[in-house]
């Protein structure tokens, strides 16, 4: 059975009336955990020593120094006064989760508001303030894992891309729509030093959906996975990906997502932090699918692999895991 990490803070972060992060997200993925029979568990707070394994000393303490108030960081990324809090409470849900998974390969999902994947180790943009999935990897290999970052969210995981830009202990996978905001996640974008090869960009074209996600996935995602050898996995789990979502064109099915969850779940044992997702019905749908694929249970592809576009191909073979080079994006 998957541990929920939740917190009631996790509806007190208000963005404003009208944002795609809204309050009632919580209550949706809560609805959808509760579908697929997990149990739940009280995130603690992340304190700020703990907050500093990925984030800079003067962005923690200047989101810290916010805590009660409304603040506009940027055009995306609004805090009400509950949101620092709750952007605690995401972080140390994801640590939780982490010792968990690292102590005894316990599956787990955090329920975390504010998201975290676009947060940089000085900056919060995109909906995100601290980097909660980022904060578990770190963790996960302070332990001595190989950790698999998988993200699938719509939007390139910047900020996790650029925490572990030159780890070698972190393989950070994102497939995510091609060209989309933020602009980052070209397929020549393997990290560097020690860690080049260790970051794995998938761009999807415009409205993929299940057919051509399993194309990818089964191509370039799998194989370096298994290359690379992780032995804990954290899915930086976005659902804005899902067919209808306001704010994505792709066209990804719940069941599509679970597969791919699931097919790495069995590769490592695996955690999900909750990101992006911001159709209420596809998030509630979606958590119910994924948390039993972070369990074990077999999740079948609902679609055959499509023949990809052309040129494509060639691009999905191309990294240095899988025994080739990139070219430079055009």
């Amino acid at each position: 059975m998957v541990t929920v990490w939740d917190h009631p803070s996790f509806d007190a972060h208000d963005p404003g009336a009208g944002h795609p992060e809204q309050p009632a997200r919580a209550g949706a993925a809560r609805a959808g955990a509760a579908r697929a029979g997990a149990r739940w568990a009280e995130a603690p707070a992340a304190g700020a020593v703990a907050l500093g394994a990925v984030h800079t000393a003067g962005h923690v303490q200047a989101i810290l120094a916010l805590d009660g108030q409304h603040a506009v960081l940027d055009p995306d990324t609004v805090l009400g006064p509950g949101s620092v809090e709750a952007a605690r409470r995401a972080a140390g849900g994801a640590l939780a989760a982490a010792a968990a998974l690292g102590a005894a390969g316990e599956p787990g999902f955090v329920l975390a508001r504010p998201p975290g994947h676009h947060a940089t180790p000085d900056r919060a943009m995109g909906f995100c303030v601290f980097n909660a999935a980022a904060l578990a990897a770190a963790a996960l290999a302070a332990e001595g894992h190989r950790v698999l970052v998988f993200d699938p969210d719509v939007h390139h995981g910047n900020g996790t891309q650029a925490i572990f830009w030159s780890d070698p202990r972190v393989l950070v996978a994102s497939m995510h729509l091609w060209p989309f905001w933020p602009g980052t996640g070209a397929f020549a974008e393997v990290g560097a030093g020690p860690g080049r090869g260790t970051t794995l960009n998938t761009p999807m074209p415009d409205g993929a959906g299940d057919a051509l996600y399993r194309a990818a996935f089964e191509a370039r995602v799998l194989p370096a996975v298994r290359a690379f050898g992780p032995t804990r996995v954290v899915v930086s789990c976005g659902f804005d990906a899902l067919e209808g979502d306001p704010v994505g064109r792709a066209r990804l099915s719940p069941a599509g997502l679970a597969a791919m969850v699931g097919a790495l779940a069995r590769e490592a044992p695996a955690m999900a932090v909750l990101e992006g997702g911001y159709d209420l019905d596809n998030l509630c749908a979606g958590v119910a699918a994924v948390l039993p694929a972070l369990g074990g249970a077999a999740t079948p592809w609902p679609a055959a692999p499509a023949d990809p576009p052309p040129g494509y191909a060639a691009r999905l073979r191309a990294h240095p895991l899988l025994g080739g080079q990139e070219e430079a994006d055009r």
